[in-house]
């Protein structure tokens, strides 16, 4: 089913589904029975190995295959931006959770940080990868993280730090932006950590997928 360009309103969180071969942790595969569930063109095959059916498909359509009759899509031609762009624009949700994006090509991983640099709102975007998982903020965040846990703040362009608390490096009163100061390997020491921006264009916060436990918590909206 063919449906017109616009934009897609959620209150809940959707999962954004990449071409990507990612396997769904049993954390996220548990949300997977609840939340609404969109395939970025290919991705759509990952849905349905899931055993589930994406309630939409979005994209240039060149990587999909034939689609179910009954299956509502929405064909966008334009080379100008990717899929994982495409969808971006048109979904409207408090949280976007996405798989397919961090793995397999390089240049597709680039593409995705890239889309996540240029998004205009402020609402967070957790992408989950085989090993890791980036969160894109802006603005503060508090969460608790056991002793030597990684934690990676990566700027989304320029980005302001007030202060910071848990981390071994500390964050204060530091501007970040990509080419010039970045946050590689920071640690946590422990207990919650805190971070209080000063503005700017935002940032990703980089985790182990197993951190997924203690920071879902955190970023899902409450009902």
């Amino acid at each position: 089913m063919i449906l017109p360009d616009q934009t897609f309103t959620y209150r809940s969180p959707v999962l954004l589904v990449g071409a990507a071969p990612v396997p769904m942790p049993p954390l996220f595969t548990e949300l997977a029975e609840t939340l609404p569930i969109i395939a970025a063109d290919g991705g759509v095959h990952a849905v349905l190995e899931w055993g589930r059916a994406p309630e939409l498909v979005i994209g240039d359509m060149d990587s999909s295959g034939d689609l179910p009759a009954d299956m509502k899509w929405l064909h966008l031609s334009g080379q100008d931006d990717t899929d994982f762009e495409k969808c971006l624009k048109r979904i409207a949700a408090p949280l976007i959770i996405g798989f397919g994006f961090l793995d397999a090509r390089l240049d597709h991983t680039l593409a995705a940080i890239h889309a996540l640099a240029a998004l205009p709102h402020n609402a967070p975007i957790l992408l989950v990868g085989t090993s890791d998982m980036l969160l894109r903020l802006r603005g503060d965040i508090t969460f608790p993280a056991t002793v030597g846990e990684r934690v990676s703040i990566w700027p989304l362009g320029t980005q302001r730090f007030r202060r910071s608390r848990g981390l071994r490096w500390s964050l204060d009163g530091l501007e970040m932006a990509p080419g010039q100061l970045v946050g590689t390997s920071n640690i946590a020491t422990g207990g919650d950590v805190e971070i209080v921006t000063d503005g700017g264009a935002g940032y990703a916060l980089i985790r182990p997928v197993a951190a997924a436990a203690s920071l879902l918590p955190v970023i899902m909206p409450q009902p």
